[in-house]
């Protein structure tokens, strides 16, 4: 079943099945538990990913608008937030797994519009490569580029990549999993096939970085936009890496233009499949 029409079934039967079950949630994904909250009803169902460490709560700046029009979810990865702590190493690629898990087990049905904060854009990229029958839209909120990882300590100053190490040291064995991890997710995702579903890539200007770091972040994040066969760029001119705090209310128009693209799709879809049978029909009787 095509995407369209399967998004028309869930559209129709949305109504008559009992509400999705809301609020917070811990969900056994093989051994350990994973944190997933849902609210609003809907289809697609928004899947938010965020950065490195950081847990679902960096979202709440989205989700009460987004959930106005739409089911969305977020979950803490293993390791962050209420979640339990994980398998190592913390790649993409496991965490795309985890996440399957975590959709499959607790309900949640697609298809999605996956959003993904800065390592976070690395997972749901993936995911949306290994999984392109159940994704509608992608949005990459100043994610992360597959060409960053390698480079990234040479584009930032001598004060920044002491910071980094600061917080790395501070952090939790999770965050500093993650950072390690960076090139191998990396790899991953540059050698899946890109998604076929339209994508909205949405980057921050970094008014407060360095001008090597800000211009090689422009030439990577317009390098990642023409990895997709279906992609277009949004500037955030008033942000920094944290566009959800700064500028939420981009992320939500990105979110809606690609929900209704999908519902509308799917209408185009089922209707061009009704006019054909019905072709078919009168075919049939001559």
């Amino acid at each position: 079943m095509r995407l369209g029409i399967a998004l028309f079934a869930v559209l129709l039967v949305a109504p008559l099945a009992p509400p999705a079950q809301a609020g917070s949630r811990r969900i056994d994904v093989g051994g350990y538990k994973l944190n997933l909250r849902c609210a609003g009803e809907g289809v697609p169902v928004v899947l938010f990913d965020s950065g490195a460490g950081d847990s679902s709560d960096t979202w709440d700046w989205v989700v009460p608008e987004v959930r106005r029009f739409t089911k969305v979810c977020t979950y803490d990865r293993a390791g962050l937030g209420k979640s339990d702590v994980g398998p190592f190493p913390r790649t993409s690629d496991r965490i795309v797994d985890e996440l399957d898990r975590l959709v499959k087990r607790a309900g949640v049905l697609g298809p999605y519009v996956l959003a993904g904060h800065s390592f976070g854009g690395l997972n749901m990229r993936l995911f949306a490569s290994l999984h392109p029958e159940s994704v509608a839209g992608l949005v990459l909120v100043d994610a992360t580029p597959e060409d960053f990882p390698a480079t990234d300590a040479s584009l930032r100053t001598r004060d920044e990549n002491e910071k980094l190490r600061t917080d790395r040291a501070l952090g939790t064995p999770t965050f500093r999993s993650e950072l390690d991890s960076m090139i191998a997710s990396a790899a991953s995702v540059r050698a899946a096939r890109p998604t076929e579903a339209p994508v909205v890539v949405l980057t921050a200007a970094h008014a407060d970085a360095s001008v090597t770091f800000r211009e090689t972040w422009t030439v990577l994040q317009k390098r990642m936009v023409g990895a997709f066969p279906h992609a277009r760029q949004v500037l955030a001119d008033h942000s920094g890496h944290y566009i959800q705090y700064d500028q939420p209310e981009l992320i939500v128009a990105a979110i809606r233009e690609l929900i209704d693209g999908a519902r509308a799709a799917a209408l185009r879809e089922v209707s061009g499949s009704r006019r054909a049978r019905a072709r078919g029909r009168r075919g049939s009787s001559d």
